[in-house]
């Protein structure tokens, strides 16, 4: 997702500046415009070298998913208890640790005791607020139940960090087996084969291919390290540019879609929070095509919003859903009679509650089947490369020893 800076006036024609995440500008722009903005100047975000590495900022605290469904749950509670929201907004305000987001807190409760809604004045941090959280705000504001609209909030984003972090701890253990495959082949490549490669010269062994070609492996990793470096820090840097741009984005989303077992728990990933942002949406009172906008930005998966994007369109015409949906190849028959149901009963955005429900458990399936594959495939793939230098190795002395005898 690429950063884009804006300025722009709010329904109020007050000046707005800010920073928001977005696969490219239209959707930058159109997503502005549906927090009611009127945009002024958008232009995407160049960070300076130096003062961020990935997501973590050096200059300024971020405000995390974590920090948002704590303060979500807390806000909702407090409004069920019958505290005002300005009152909660000030308790949560002394509360919170980080520093940026009680800054921005603090904003909040300072537009709502001037009177502006609350969803307008969380729409000036689209960096923070989501399209998604804005909507269901301004929904639970014109329905008379906010506290209803964040209760539905926090559960949505508990869910989320819950998935998020089963797959992050299902790739732990593989990333820390690959680095300790690379580990200790930097070992034995850069800090023992260069003695027995000086003994092999004084023995005059003849040396096997294996051993030439271990020996090659090891000259080019001491002799040129800091090209190897170069490279792949470059690759990387250029590998990230490509993918933050709409077309490299789309091509990434739909190869991973293509690994095996990788591609299956990205699908389901993808199914899981489409429906279950769908039908938050729709439970909270935002209209169906609205609802679809937020749901394409917030799936996070390039292929998807694309046709989420175009069901939309076909809605718009007039339309089904479970049409839509059962011409195209990325949602499974399950999800469209589920849907069709749904929208002929009157009942979708229950049925797509199930339906995200059966997804969650299917990606914790999938996590599962993840581990259970590269797990062992990594370590043969560790034992093989480590077990052919260590042969290569001694393969001379076993030659010099054949011919001794």
């Amino acid at each position: 997702m690429a950063q884009f800076e804006y300025q722009a006036r709010d329904s109020r024609g007050a000046l707005v500046k800010g920073v928001l995440e977005a696969p490219d500008s239209r959707a930058a722009a159109s997503r502005l415009r549906s927090s009611g903005f009127t945009i002024l100047t958008l232009a995407q975000k160049r960070a300076p070298l130096g003062l961020s590495l990935g997501k973590f900022s050096l200059t300024r605290q971020r405000v995390t998913v974590k920090d948002i469904a704590i303060f979500t749950r807390q806000f909702s509670t407090m409004l069920r208890s019958g505290i005002s929201a300005v009152r909660c907004l000030m308790v949560l305000e002394e509360q919170t640790q980080n520093a940026r987001f009680k800054d921005i807190i603090s904003t909040l409760r300072r537009d709502l005791e001037a009177g502006t809604s609350l969803s307008v004045s969380m729409a000036r941090f689209p960096e923070v607020f989501s399209a998604l959280y804005t909507n269901m705000v301004a929904a639970g504001e014109v329905g008379g139940n906010l506290e209803e609209a964040l209760d539905r909030l926090a559960a949505f984003s508990e869910k989320d960090i819950a998935l998020r972090g089963k797959i992050k701890n299902a790739l732990t253990y593989p990333i820390i087996l690959l680095v300790l495959a690379v580990g200790v082949v930097v070992l034995l490549v850069a800090g023992v084969l260069p003695t027995f490669t000086s003994m092999l010269t004084e023995l005059d062994v003849p040396i096997p291919l294996p051993t030439k070609i271990t020996i090659a492996f090891s000259n080019i990793l001491l002799g040129y390290w800091y090209l190897i470096i170069i490279l792949i820090v470059g690759g990387a840097w250029l590998f990230r540019r490509y993918i933050r741009t709409p077309k490299g984005r789309t091509n990434w989303d739909r190869f991973k879609m293509k690994v095996p077992v990788l591609g299956s728990l990205t699908q389901k990933t993808a199914l899981s929070r489409f429906t279950r942002t769908l039908a938050t949406l729709l439970q909270s009172g935002v209209p169906l095509l609205q609802a679809l906008d937020v749901s394409s930005r917030a799936v996070d998966n390039a292929v998807f919003s694309q046709e989420i994007q175009r069901i939309a369109d076909g809605v718009r015409e007039g339309m089904r859903i479970g049409t839509l949906m059962s011409q195209s190849d990325l949602f499974p028959p399950m999800v469209v009679q589920m849907t069709t149901a749904g929208e002929e009963s009157g009942a979708l955005e229950e049925l797509l509650t199930k339906v995200s429900s059966f997804y969650d458990q299917e990606v914790e399936s999938a996590v599962a089947n993840l581990t259970a594959t590269i797990e062992p495939v990594m370590l043969v793939l560790m034992g093989g490369i480590v077990g052919f230098i260590l042969i290569s190795l001694f393969l001379p002395y076993f030659a010099l020893l054949g011919g001794i005898k």
